[in-house]
């Protein structure tokens, strides 16, 4: 039948003391187990050790389908890499990006930081030139207005737009080999918003086109090749806190301080075709698409302020959550990642030392605990990196760039796996290749959708694991504890 709607608020309530960290690799290990009305723990306690990337024993089996899915992630150790790939020495860092921000942006080249000088002053460093930076000036783009928020083109390394409180939003284009002159001329400037801009995304698929929401109540989607204005969505009638692009393309979904959530067919109507129940608070919210694009995972605050994420279906935003958790007290907005390819959103908020992390499956109890980050100081943004960044050997399926006081942090996510001379193939499906586009701009205006490629993460000279694993062995479900 139908999966059953219900709602839990487990807080995981710190104990004195904080939360407990490893020795070295900064990860704490669950601290209760998450559970639903009629359902058992979610975490599998009586499970310890590191698995191997074969399948689990009957025994084990029967002990999983007793105490509940566990996580193959609960194990996962969150790890600051060595010293010498670090940026330090950052000095003059913007403190004071909006909520809507994640504080910084970055690919794979690249890392772009608002400072706090006068005029919209943003570092743009070279992830490839790790190390001390000099005490004198580096070369920064001089944005002319204090900035709102940025993004990185997905499709094009060197192109960087950044949202102005002056309404405005420029594209800048940095030069092959990274940013050596002051940049004062943008590539592009974009007009239309009347008040200051909340926050700009990319489109997943189609090449040029951008997306923006402001102070003006309307999110504005822009044809970026000929610099103007396509579509004008309405409907708000508050803050628009988030919005996010479904994984296709389709659809736009946002979250606003007037406590709705909203979806759009940009293409099909202005309108919001859905409405539903957005988190009580009022503080701030973020959302992200998760499960192949089915549903929606919202984090928020409740009317006390704990922190909490809701997640919801997305063909049915008006039925309200299918599931809510209460994660702690803070007063800073979660910012979520999501990793498509092994459903485990990451959870942190600017001005936190931790990272929460949960695998997020379609059935109860949907939410799977998994060992969470704790760095030792302060993080002012916490972002992540393309799959084609991990290290398959060391079993990484996460990289994230952390950003503290004063120098930038490469963070590994790894799972302990015993036999790591294998592919570990449940953990590394075909990627998608969500750096190339679809399609052009023109195309997906006129009605067309495109679907990108997928390639395999496994270098040549490892066999997987699967395939080395003794005797014929059945697909394990997503949420399967893997054991030797």
């Amino acid at each position: 039948g139908p999966p059953r709607r219900w709602l839990w608020c487990p807080a995981a309530t710190e104990r004195p003391g904080g939360p407990s960290r490893g020795r070295e690799g900064g990860y704490s290990s669950p601290s209760s187990s998450l559970a639903s009305p009629g359902s058992t723990a979610t975490s599998l306690s009586a499970s310890t050790g590191p698995s191997s990337g074969f399948a689990s024993s009957p025994s084990q089996k029967s002990l999983q389908s007793i105490l509940g899915p566990s996580s193959r992630f609960r194990h996962a150790q969150g790890t600051v890499l060595h010293r010498d790939s670090h940026i330090t020495n950052l000095k003059g860092l913007s403190l004071t990006t909006p909520g809507e921000c994640d504080g910084f942006c970055a690919n794979h080249q690249r890392v772009a930081l608002p400072l706090l000088s006068a005029g919209g002053q943003i570092a743009v460093l070279e992830l490839s030139k790790p190390g001390r930076l000099p005490d004198t000036a580096i070369p920064t783009i001089q944005n002319g207005t204090a900035v709102a928020d940025l993004s990185w083109d997905p499709f094009d390394a060197r192109r960087l737009a950044v949202a102005g409180e002056d309404a405005k939003i420029r594209l800048w284009r940095i030069p092959e080999g990274g940013l050596r002159d002051t940049l004062q001329e943008p590539e592009a400037v974009l007009r239309g918003h009347t008040e200051k801009i909340y926050s700009i995304r990319f489109h997943p698929v189609a090449a040029d086109i951008l997306v923006s929401s402001s102070y003006d109540m309307t999110v504005r989607i822009w044809e970026l090749g000929a610099g103007q204005e396509v579509l004008c969505l309405r409907g708000h009638t508050d803050q628009i806190f988030s919005l996010a692009w479904s994984p296709d393309g389709k659809k736009l979904a946002t979250v606003s301080k007037d406590g709705k959530l909203r979806l759009y067919d940009p293409r099909r109507s202005p309108e919001p075709e859905q409405e539903g129940p957005g988190p009580e608070g009022s503080r701030g919210a973020r959302l992200v698409w998760v499960c192949g694009g089915d549903y929606l995972l919202v984090s928020g605050f409740d009317s006390r302020s704990e922190r909490r994420i809701l997640l919801y279906q997305a063909r049915d935003l008006p039925a309200g959550p299918l599931a809510v958790l209460g994660i702690d007290v803070a007063p800073s907005t979660l910012l979520p990642f999501y990793d498509e390819d092994t459903s485990v959103v990451f959870l942190t908020g600017k001005g936190d030392t931790r990272v929460f992390l949960y695998e997020v499956t379609p059935a109860p109890p949907h939410f799977l605990e998994c060992n969470s980050f704790t760095s030792s100081d302060p993080h002012k943004g916490f972002l992540f990196l393309r799959k084609t960044e991990c290290n398959v050997r060391e079993v990484e399926f996460a990289r994230a760039l952390r950003l503290g006081q004063s120098a930038l942090e490469p963070v590994a996510f790894r799972v302990p796996r015993v036999k790591k001379e294998y592919f570990q193939d449940d953990i590394y499906p075909p990627t998608r290749m969500w750096w190339e586009p679809a399609l052009g701009a023109s195309t997906w205006l006129a009605g067309a959708d495109g679907q990108q490629r997928h390639i395999s993460l496994r270098p040549a000279d490892m066999t997987p694991a699967q395939a080395a694993a003794p005797g014929p062995r059945a697909p394990s479900p997503p949420s399967a504890l893997l054991q030797d």
